[in-house]
């Protein structure tokens, strides 16, 4: 699957903005993408961050925690929003459930078409777009209580995870050197570091050591 495939669900829609939130065990993480119908459109230029809301209640493991949380957290910022005409885009983790899909679409506005994708294809998407300087890429996406790992050839991806942070580097490389020994791939020069949905950002200097790969870091989609 890759991100590129999606928006073809969207294109019949009768919207004009793209709202998407990130929904991880940081928080949510609210972006517009004005005047824009589907995700290959997307110019991260001009994505705007709206609101970032820092909680560890709605999510643990990037997994959602609590459904009644997450829709009050919903129904208030949208309200604040004031939006018209617009679909939803929830960029989740890998793993998520079908049941974690089904209480995230009751909570969401009557009428409001929604879409989810995964976190790590749309990352590797702003890649792409903004630091594409590696063909194959890992990446990893650091989040209050977990890390997601995944590991892209341009679109195409390879291989996916989601790890403790206690084990990060061990975990990495292990991730690494598992994925390498299956697809063959070419040593790519760095590694991409999300930092994006912290609010303190930590330093990936000896990630960077232990990987032996210089890390690239990424502290805002927009």
């Amino acid at each position: 699957m890759s991100l590129f495939s999606v928006p073809k669900k969207l294109s019949f829609l009768d919207f004009k903005h793209l709202l998407l939130v990130d929904l991880n065990s940081s928080g949510l993480f609210f972006y517009l993408a004005k005047d824009v119908k589907d995700l290959a459109s997307i110019d991260f230029s001009n994505l705007t961050l709206l609101k970032a809301v820092s909680t560890n209640e709605a999510c643990k493991s990037n997994l959602l925690a609590d459904d009644k949380v997450f829709a009050k957290l919903l129904d208030v910022n949208l309200k604040s929003f004031d939006l018209d005409h617009y679909a939803m885009v929830f960029l989740v983790a890998h793993d998520f459930s079908q049941l974690e899909k089904k209480f995230i679409k009751e909570a969401v506005p009557f009428l409001v078409k929604n879409l989810f994708v995964g976190r790590h294809f749309f990352y590797n998407f702003y890649l792409m777009q903004k630091r594409n300087f590696s063909k194959v890429k890992f990446i990893i996406s650091l989040f209050d209580d977990c890390a997601e790992l995944s590991l892209f050839d341009q679109d195409k991806l390879l291989a996916s995870d989601r790890v403790f942070l206690r084990n990060l580097a061990l975990e990495s490389k292990d991730f690494y050197n598992s994925a390498k020994e299956k697809f063959a791939f070419d040593n790519p020069d760095c590694f991409y570091f999300f930092t994006n949905n912290l609010a303190k950002k930590p330093k990936a200097g000896d990630l960077a050591k232990y990987l032996k790969l210089e890390a690239v870091e990424v502290k805002e989609l927009c």
